[in-house]
């Protein structure tokens, strides 16, 4: 897990995000909904970018004629070379970058429509309150409705992909021209700067969760089927978003500091945590000190981030929810 972020988070929010939702869903109808989002989330999120650009590393590094393995060096630590090769490999990587998220933006889009048209199909419930079981009312055209739905997203996401495919294409070519490539240099080396992918085709997941955070949220807030599910999604994000970015100083390294106390070892030193391999070539006098030190250091934080965390935020909108929705209903009783 520690070795592999994608590998390593997608076990991280299965295991811990997807058991705590579970957990404590509120109807087969709303696990079900859980279960697809994640599995579904967690696989584009770590699995399909790995996949993409290594496709897009083979076809862009034969269309601009440049070295297969530059494309999975950092372009800052490429030197001695002519101007002009580096221009290509900045091409290059920026179409390989722009054509992998051209795929996969539309697709993270789609993911909170696609789930509420198989709640329709499954169930015919097109509320989230009849979804989550507050009410059992129920659409007789749900069906014909979701059918439809099929169709409008399905031509959504392709439209969207054509779209940001060919303005990329038309970037590329008009950048083959110096002057052009003078005035777009900035943009092009900015997103090869924090886009680029490394070795394993991978990225970091800090500037991933920046680009595709941003369409996840938009998508499940445009997806909402009543208020009170955008209330519910307002506090998850309003939750997820911030330890995403800061999730490591604010939990991890404060748990590593109290580990090394505990331990009496220096699991982290000048800010920087010591792997799993490190400390496995340690001489066998310290080395099992540290790995019980490391061992609980991970494990707090594991469960903090994942199971902890998606418990609580599951806890406060069931409560939320379920509060607000029973007093509006009284109000609604008392008027009529």
């Amino acid at each position: 897990m520690e070795n592999s972020s994608s590998l390593g988070m997608f076990f991280r929010d299965t295991a811990g995000c997807l058991a705590a939702k579970l957990a404590l869903s509120r109807s087969k109808n709303e696990a079900k909904e859980i279960s697809f989002s994640e599995l579904a989330e967690s696989s584009i999120f770590y699995f399909s970018a790995p996949i993409l650009a290594k496709l897009t590393s083979d076809i862009f590094s034969k269309k601009y004629n440049i070295n297969k393995n530059l494309m999975t060096e950092s372009v800052k630590n490429i030197k001695n070379l002519p101007d002009h090769n580096i221009k290509n490999i900045k091409l290059a990587k920026f179409g390989q970058i722009t054509s992998t998220f051209s795929i996969i933006l539309p697709i993270v889009f789609a993911i909170a429509p696609v789930r509420n048209i198989l709640t329709q199909l499954n169930c015919g419930k097109e509320k989230f309150t009849s979804v989550v079981g507050l009410n059992n009312s129920k659409n007789d055209n749900a069906k014909k409705n979701a059918k439809e739905n099929i169709k409008k997203t399905s031509a959504k996401t392709v439209l969207s992909s054509a779209i940001l495919l060919t303005l990329s294409s038309a970037l590329l070519k008009t950048a083959k021209n110096n002057k052009i490539y003078k005035f777009t240099q900035p943009l092009i080396s900015g997103i090869v700067k924090n886009f680029e992918f490394s070795k394993s085709n991978d990225l970091k997941l800090s500037h991933y969760g920046a680009l595709i955070y941003p369409v996840s949220i938009f998508s499940y807030f445009k997806a909402s089927r009543d208020k009170y599910e955008k209330q519910e999604n307002a506090r998850r994000f309003a939750i997820t978003v911030p330890l995403l970015f800061f999730g490591e100083k604010l939990i991890e390294k404060p748990i590593y500091n109290l580990s090394d106390k505990l331990f009496n070892t220096k699991i982290i030193e000048n800010g920087i945590i010591k792997s799993y391999n490190e400390i496995l070539k340690m001489p066998d006098v310290i080395k099992n000190q540290y790995l019980k030190s490391k061992n609980f250091a991970y494990g707090s934080a594991f469960f903090i981030n994942t199971f902890a965390i998606a418990s609580a935020v599951g806890i406060l909108n069931r409560i939320s929810t379920k509060t607000n929705f029973e007093k509006e209903n009284k109000k609604n009783i008392i008027v009529c």
